[in-house]
């Protein structure tokens, strides 16, 4: 714990540049070596990205139309790097995300963007083809539900977003699963690794048949079988996964799909450690967890073409969860939990792309609707618990983008979400109330090139929070506040996208964010409350170099300022005035060089420095204590000979001991923090098949 915040990021920085050199003096000898021969690996060029012009993934732009900025990760990128979770594949390709690990085991890590730490609520929605997943009594995502093999794409838009609505005031994950091509193929992989890990995955897609009526149809399906004993005692986690989908596409003016996804999770958490035990054995288990849950996700998509420009699509969804959680050695332990979750909804969106006097307008106009029924009964030292919630959210959006001039597009969205809560306590009917909540949330925005390589834009938008179920109507013990007011915050950003080669990527933001009635836990009355005003505010810079065929260079730098700007003088339990926000790094860099030495091998080495915290609970910053600052340097290595793909991966190489996540709490009152895992191996053998019809 002796650690010192120059130490670490100068040892990080010297590794990378050393790394990063050593691409370079290579890099320059190939070049030369090249000038009389042509290279071994075609030249990659950087395609225009493109992103969701839409609520529902209907309409795609150039992103130099998008008044804001948008990181995209393909499947390609997840098939080259393999991650084995959604947060793992984000880690390096968003600069203002924030990961931390409050239970214990690598499915479950909490994904936060530009300084909203999650903390007592996520502040930020993840929706898989077009279905919002976060939770309806915690608004947490269960990320470990989501299998990272039958994704297609991931988006991420930081910032409130007026198409997407309620509980985005960090910004929106929109995922993109994956369905049958024109091309058959099947891919099987099996993966070992420290820890006893152990994966078995397949996955089969094309045209359920090449010629007659059935040529329309197309299918998709995988199965997923991971299990591993975990870097700490108590911390074994196993997942089993089964997608299936059929898509109908008749003509290119009508697209229709259903899925299925079944996934159950068995999952152990450690929990965090006081730091007394801590330094003695970083290995052992706190207050042990297990979480075991079952899930079913029905789904459909359709997407029709209509005259005159117009198209409509929509959605439709069914969601049941069934959640057993057990804290403090299981079965006897002070707190056990059962929880089944059932959500229907759709989306219905209507746009139309139209040209007037040469220039383009889109229009997008839409509303969506789900129903959660929430049943949950808890055995706690603070007695028992049993009580229904049912949540209702209905919301109407639309959206305009018009192309001012040749140059300049303008684009102003506008959504209102109504979101009525019901809590039954079958215990004690007493207790039984009601919440609705609404509120409109504007945004507008320009983009400008002054000249071709370069394009500025400005946004400016609003954004706001409902209260969960659990911070207005508590489990027994832990403090109820029905008063909550919604969260509400003002983003102000302006950023910049440069490419002023083929080869080079360039992006700049710098956003600011002021947030109102904030809901923090306030751990003396153990219940939430409303704070005084906030702001984060930082700016964002990404780097990505394709100098040559064989290398690539990624870097990118967040630097976010999260603190309290008003207090309630006399109320020592609130924070105050340029108290910092908790669990919010000043600084975070990421670097990654790629260098391809022969064709078909692959060599990676990646790094992430993230700055010091405050812990949890300590909002009013009154402990001088800090989690430290880290760094992590990992390794990924690949080779391809025709149908077979072996890889693999060293994490943590330096054996780094550090901790992502800490809470201040206990009697007497301690930090108690989370230990990532040290030094660990991964490797693998894939299989892909192909065009076998």
């Amino acid at each position: 714990m002796s650690r010192t915040p120059s130490r670490i990021a100068g040892a990080f920085v010297v590794t990378m540049f050393m790394v990063v050199g050593c691409l370079v003096v290579l890099l320059l000898g190939r070049i030369a070596s090249a000038q009389d021969s042509p290279p071994q690996e075609p030249e990659l060029a950087l395609e225009p990205v493109v992103v969701s012009g839409a609520r529902i993934s209907d309409q795609i732009q150039e992103l130099r139309r998008v008044p804001g900025q948008v990181y995209v990760v393909t499947s390609e990128e997840i098939e080259r790097t393999k991650p084995r979770t959604v947060q793992e594949a984000l880690q390096q390709a968003v600069p203002g995300i924030v990961f931390y690990d409050m239970i214990g085991n690598r499915f479950q890590q909490t994904v936060d963007l530009r300084g909203f730490n999650g903390q007592p609520s996520p502040s930020v929605s993840v929706f898989v083809d077009g279905v919002r997943v976060n939770e309806p009594d915690f608004n947490q995502v269960n990320f470990d539900l989501i299998p990272i093999q039958d994704i297609e794409r991931i988006e991420v838009l930081p910032g409130a977003t007026a198409l997407y609505g309620r509980n985005a005031l960090g910004g929106v994950i929109n995922i993109t699963t994956k369905r049958g091509g024109k091309t058959p193929q099947t891919t099987v992989e099996s993966d070992f690794g420290s820890d006893h890990h152990y994966q078995l995955k397949a996955n089969t897609s094309g045209p359920v048949a090449t010629t007659g009526a059935l040529k329309s149809l197309d299918y998709y399906a995988s199965v997923v079988w991971d299990r591993e004993s975990g870097y700490r005692q108590e911390s074994d986690g196993r997942v089993t996964n089964f997608t299936g989908r059929l898509g109908y596409r008749p003509s290119d003016a009508t697209d229709l799909s259903f899925g299925y996804q079944y996934v159950s999770d068995r999952l152990e958490q450690p929990g965090s450690l006081p730091l007394s035990l801590l330094v003695q054995d970083r290995q052992q288990s706190g207050n042990s967890s297990l979480y075991d849950n079952d899930m079913s996700f029905f789904t459909f998509q359709g997407r029709q073409q209509l005259a005159w420009g117009f198209s409509l699509a929509a959605n439709g969804s069914y969601r049941k969860s069934s959640l057993g959680t057990f804290q403090g050695n299981y079965g006897g332990g002070p707190f056990q939990g059962i929880m089944d979750t059932a959500t229907p909804g759709g989306t219905l969106q209507l746009s139309n792309e139209t040209e007037f006097w040469g220039r383009t307008n889109r229009f997008v106009l839409g509303g969506e609707l789900d129903h959660s029924d929430v049943t949950a009964k808890s055995w706690s030292l603070f007695g028992p618990s049993d009580r229904k919630i049912g949540v209702d959210d209905q919301a109407f959006f639309a959206q305009e983008t018009f192309d001012l001039t040749r140059e300049i597009v303008l684009t102003g969205s506008v959504r209102y979400d109504t979101t009525r809560m019901a809590f039954t306590d079958n215990l004690t009917p007493a207790d039984n109330d009601h919440k609705t909540f609404n509120r409109w949330t504007p945004r507008a925005g320009v983009t400008y090139p002054p000249w071709q390589p370069v394009s500025i834009y400005f946004n400016y938008g609003q954004g706001f929070r409902v209260p969960t179920s659990d911070e207005l109507f508590a489990y027994a013990g832990f403090g109820s506040n029905p008063d909550l007011k919604p969260v509400t915050s003002t983003t102000y950003e302006t950023g910049v996208r440069v490419q002023p080669l083929e080869w080079i990527n360039l992006r700049a933001a710098f956003f600011v964010t002021d947030v109102q009635n904030e809901i923090v836990y306030d751990p003396l009355a153990f219940t939430n409350r409303n704070a005084p005003e906030s702001r984060r505010q930082g700016v964002e810079f990404e780097t990505r170099l394709h100098p040559h065929a064989q290398v690539d260079l990624q870097a990118t730098y967040a630097y976010t300022d999260a603190r309290y700007t008003g207090g309630t003088a006399g109320n020592a339990t609130l924070p105050q005035a340029g108290d910092r926000v908790a669990l919010v790094p000043l600084h975070r860099l990421t670097a990654t060089a790629t260098y391809r030495p022969i064709h078909g091998m692959e060599i990676s080495l990646d790094g992430t420095y993230v700055g010091r915290q405050v812990l949890l609970n300590n909002e009013v910053n009154l402990s001088t204590f800090r989690m430290q600052d880290y760094y992590v340097l990992n390794l990924r290595a690949s080779y391809t000979w025709k149908l077979l793909t072996a890889f693999l991966r060293l994490n943590n190489l330096t054996n780094n001991k550090y901790e992502t996540y800490g809470i201040w709490g206990g009697f007497p009152a301690q930090p108690y923090l989370m230990p990532a895992p040290g030094i660990s191996v991964l490797g693998g053998l894939t299989i892909r098949f192909e065009n076998y019809y």
